[in-house]
């Protein structure tokens, strides 16, 4: 109904009973223009040329409601006769291949409007079900008569068309005697005489009548697409069953005729006024033509009287009201530093040429302007291009968000991390600053909430009951300074975490309270009643949606400390909690912090050329919603404040709602649907409700229903608005949004109910988003994890491309340590992963006594670590504690000593689970390992904790290690270096040392077992080591 064929159809469920003497069954909003009252609009309807509907006596069964932005404009208003330009209206039209006949259901508004819904206010036994649909349309169609006549003629036509003069003509053959009779009525001035084609005798045919129309300018006089057709008076149509109907026949300019098209008796006998036995008879023409003729095959019952014609007129083919041809460019993308290269996204059949509208100062990217493959980026910052189509009617940019960084400085937030070896913060102590009791082995990983990384996280530990009045875990300023002394309005305090409950109920929330102390007395508490969710920027890597639990907090109020607690009984079955830091924020700024769809875009027809697939949409009579089409625009128009009923319940499974997004949407963004609270309540398993499902280009995608729903203040999205003014009005609205992560690319989903037997009943739905899943350094978790564990051996036999890479591996941070991975890394995702001034080396040769390494700080077509290639890392960043991640829609905790980094692609690398590497020279070669254990030979080089280790005896280590055998020992004491250039003397050394062979107990031996050679303690490295069976620590 909305696209831009206006020769196909919605089928709509009618109803079998009407609600208070009206129920809605369809509505169409114009999203972008508001049209005047007193003006003619309404829907085209279609049906079988026999069906009742399309009798004038049932357009009392339909009204038409006049709307603007969502409000009613006026009462119901009738369907009315209309008044075309032969004075008649709601003709029946017939398009040549269609078994359906076309009427137009029309009203006029009693008020401004830009909306207009077609209401059913009876049944009729005869009428079915279904009601076919093809389009809404506004004002009057431009009809002209193919007449000398001056007001509506075929001047008229040509001044209005932009054409040259027209000569009109008729066929002098035509007629029962020129001079009674004469065919040059039918295109003089004057629109009340008649041509007869019938006369009072009995025929076997009519006589046929032509009128011709030749224009100056060598051109076909009307356009494939116009209504044609002839104004008549017919006694002897309305007696149904008599004769064959009727027969048009179109001719070019050239006099050649494009074809014959016949019009039902039954369609004639309802196109005739019973009152005075005036009619039309109306055609589509399927080509441009230039002549027109018409005949009645068989019109036998002459005694009836006189059949006779007019005249011939045109009716112009509507016009959509906006047009879009689908290049589905997406408006905007984040792309990571990792990434060297991409290509634009647009719809392949529709053929575009890419051009570069901005880049950033000092980028110079390149661009293919057929293939849209975009290479040799690198400065951070915003790239717009310009797809336009092949025939240049129309074009669409996008814009790419390349290693966007968010600084929350600007948006009022503080938040309470340690930065480097700026310590401003610490934890609070086990008394919380009062006589508040901190918990110690019931919360995990403490410190994590101190850390710069907004991916680790303390937690409670499930499946242990809290006490009441227990703290949590508390943060203060180690100066003693104010926690907030930089934001001098009213503040907001909180803690950002999540739970691997879809959601929490209000209940629970209550048991969560924020308490702030200033030198060690309390000054403030709160309940957490802000439940809200943060926004890009603050995400961290994890897919896990976090959210804040904060409080209110008064602008002249001195706090150093503020502590998380609870304030009941927590009991043992609810949900590990996850806390990743506190913070403090102007509670007057907009910000990502507070604002779960801070910098979001609404999918609606103003900001992605959004529409509604009605094709696709599957929805289903109910008396009390009508039958779900109601105000379904409102899906689409940008305004939170508009909704839209979905039905659903036990009566109606399957209920869909389908939604082209106007664009294609890529990993690393969002789908929000805002819906109501207290419909959905916060602690539904969603999942076994509603599913979603994305296609692209017509294919299906993916199906998801792993739905986050959250309690939040959803603000506008719309760009229409400040989204600022909306944020306060919205806080008492009780909406929710449900939060999905895609996995690929779509340009369209469909809303699915997938339990009939679910309680859920009539979800509202305001608005639909997408918003950024960028962490807060620029990387794009696009939804999909790799995870590599030390712990266990490579078994991922999958392809998956731009995931996450969730590592486990420990490493000595600041110290030489071996690598291997299966995936390849750009100079960008290292020092992501691994931190910003980690230092990456490859085995170079064997030389004379040296081992040389050499730094690897090039990249090669965008790789600088390659995979299956074995290494030495130098990292300088901590690692997290522990880390969520997601497999086969399951959310999962791994601890241990994670690194991630975003957009790896990785095929199936199982086949070898040893590599190994030759470097340049000869007598050496370095190998790695994907199994755990692996098992390294007797006399080889391995690393640990910054030396290099000469075994002596067999060693089995964990996945993604290194190590070095030379391919005939030589019993060399060998010395490693990492070498810059060749005959550099400057080389860094790293120590070799020699692992004892001894069995006994006593001597110097590493953590990991390894003996020292010697028995002087005062030349060791710095480490810890089992010296005569006791530990011993050397700093």
């Amino acid at each position: 109904m909305c696209n831009e064929d206006l020769s196909d159809y919605t089928t709509l469920p009618g109803l079998a009973e009407v609600v208070a003497g009206a129920s809605p069954i369809i509505s169409i909003k114009d999203n972008k223009n508001y049209y005047a009252a007193d003006m003619e609009a309404g829907f085209s309807i279609c049906a079988a040329s026999d069906a009742k509907i399309l009798s004038l006596d049932l357009a009392k069964f339909y009204k038409i409601q006049f709307l603007c932005d969502g409000e009613k404009v006026g009462d119901l208003q009738s369907i009315t006769q209309g008044q075309s330009v032969t004075g008649l209206g709601l003709s029946l039209l017939t398009i040549p291949g269609d078994k359906l006949v076309t009427k137009s259901f029309v009203a006029k508004a009693p008020g401004k409007f830009n909306e207009i819904k077609l209401v059913q206010c009876g049944v009729d036994a005869t009428v079915l079900s279904l009601i076919k649909v093809k389009y809404a349309f506004v004002g009057k169609a431009r009809e002209y008569t193919i007449t000398n006549n001056t007001t509506n003629g075929i001047g008229v036509y040509a001044k209005e068309q932009g054409r040259w003069t027209f000569t009109l003509s008729t066929d002098p053959r035509d007629g029962f005697g020129h001079l009674i009779n004469k065919p040059s009525r039918l295109i003089d001035a004057d629109l009340t005489n008649s041509f007869t084609v019938s006369a009072g005798v009995a025929l076997g045919a009519s006589t046929p009548i032509t009128v011709y129309a030749k224009p100056s300018d060598g051109k076909e006089a009307f356009p494939a697409g116009t209504e044609v057709g002839f104004k008549y008076n017919s006694p002897s149509v309305l007696n149904l069953g008599v004769g064959n109907g009727a027969m048009i026949t179109l001719y070019n300019k050239d006099n050649q005729q494009i074809g014959s098209y016949p019009i039902s008796t039954t369609v004639l006998g309802l196109s005739v006024l019973k009152e005075n036995k005036n009619g039309e008879l109306v055609m589509k023409a399927p080509a441009d033509f230039s002549a027109v003729k018409l005949v009645f095959p068989k019109v036998i019952d002459v005694d009836l009287g006189a059949d006779v014609v007019n005249y011939a007129f045109v009716r112009m083919a509507a016009e959509p009201a906006s047009h879009h041809c689908a290049i589905n460019a997406p408006s905007s993308c984040d792309m990571g530093a990792y990434q060297k290269e991409f290509t634009l996204q647009h719809n392949p059949k529709v053929d575009v040429t890419w051009s570069i509208v901005s880049q950033p100062e000092g980028s110079d990217i390149t661009l293919d302007a057929k293939t849209g493959l975009v290479s040799n980026i690198s400065v951070p910052g915003d790239y717009t291009f310009k797809a336009l189509a092949a025939d240049n009617k129309c074009s669409e940019t996008t814009t790419i968000h390349y290693a966007k960084t968010y600084k929350h400085e600007d948006q009022g937030v503080t938040l309470l991390v340690n930065d480097g070896k700026n310590i401003k913060y610490q934890l609070s102590d086990k008394f919380g600053g009062g006589l508040l009791s901190i918990l110690g082995d019931r919360i995990k990983n403490s410190n994590a909430i101190l850390t710069s990384s907004l991916s680790d996280f303390t937690y409670r530990i499930p499946n242990i009951e809290l006490a009441a009045n227990t703290g949590i875990v508390g943060v203060k300023t180690v100066d003693g300074s104010c926690l907030a002394k930089d934001i001098n309005n009213t503040r907001k305090v909180g803690f950002v975490v999540s739970s691997k409950a879809t959601g929490l109920v209000a209940s629970v929330l209550k048991l969560y309270n924020i308490k702030l102390f200033n030198k060690g007395k309390e000054v403030y508490q709160s309940a957490t009643t802000h439940w809200g969710a943060i926004s890009a920027g603050l995400i961290g890597k994890e897919e896990t949606n976090k959210k804040c639990l904060s409080i209110d907090v008064p602008a002249d109020l001195e706090f150093d400390e503020a502590v998380l607690y609870n304030t009941g009984l927590l009991k043992a079955d609810l949900a590990q909690l996850n806390i990743y830091y506190a913070y403090v924020s102007d509670a007057t700024k907009d910000n990502a912090i507070e604002n779960a769809l801070y910098g979001a875009e609404s999918i609606s027809t103003d900001n992605t050329n959004a529409s509604v697939d009605l094709e696709n949409t599957k929805l289903f009579s109910v008396a009390n919603v009508g039958n779900g089409y109601d105000r379904i625009g409102n899906l689409i128009d940008g305004d939170p404040e508009t909704s839209f009923v979905l039905p659903l319940g036990v009566n109606i499974g399957g209920a869909t709602v389908a939604v082209n997004i106007g664009e294609t949407v890529n990993p690393g963004k969002q789908l929000v649907m805002t819906t109501d609270n207290q419909a959905l309540g916060l602690g539904v398993n969603l999942g076994d409700v509603l599913k979603v499902t994305t296609y692209l280009n017509g294919e299906e995608m993916e199906s998801l229903s792993n739905w986050q729903a959250l309690s939040a203040s959803v603000i506008s999205t719309s760009g229409k608005a400040n989204v600022s003014a909306r944020a306060a009005a919205a806080g008492s609205d009780n909406k929710g949004y449900l939060v999905l992560t895609p996995t690929k690319p779509f340009d369209n989903v469909r809303i699915k109910q997938v339990d009939v037997a679910s309680a859920l009943s009539n979800i509202t739905i305001y608005d639909l988003a997408l918003r950024s899943n960028i962490s807060e350094e620029g990387s794009v978790n696009t939804g999909k994890d790799l995870v590599l564990d030390e712990n266990y051996k490579l078994t991922e036999t999958n392809t998956v491309d731009g995931a996450r890479l969730v590592f486990n591996r420990t490493f000595a941070t600041g110290k030489w340590n071996s690598l291997i991975l299966p995936v390849d890394m750009s100079l960008a995702q290292v020092k992501e992963a691994f931190g910003e001034d980690a230092e990456l080396s490859e085995f170079d040769k064997m030389e004379g006594t040296w081992i040389y390494f050499k730094p690897v700080t090039t990249e090669t077509n965008g790789v600088l670590l390659q995979k299956n290639k074995p290494y030495i890392i130098k990292p300088t960043m901590e690692p997290l504690a522990n880390c969520e991640y997601t497999v086969d829609g399951s959310t999962k905790t791994l601890e241990g000593k994670i690194y991630i980094v975003n957009g790896v692609n990785y095929t199936d690398q199982t086949s070898e689970m040893v590599r190994s590497d030759n470097g340049n020279g000869v007598g050496m070669v370095i190998k790695g390992g994907y199994n755990n254990p692996t098992e390294v030979p007797s006399r080889s080089y391995m690393l640990n904790n910054g030396n290099m280790i000469h075994t002596a005896k067999v060693h089995n280590v964990k996945a993604y290690r290194t190590w070095l055998e030379e391919t005939t020992p030589s019993n060399k004491n060998l010395q490693m270096a990492i070498r810059y250039a060749d005959g550099d003397n400057t080389a860094t050394g790293i120590t070799v040392v020699e692992e004892q062979s001894h069995t006994s107990a006593n001597g110097i031996y590493t953590i990991s077992g390894m003996r020292m050679d010697g028995y002087n303690t005062g030349n060791l490295p710095k480490g810890m080591y089992i010296v005569n069976n006791r530990k011993m620590i050397v700093k």
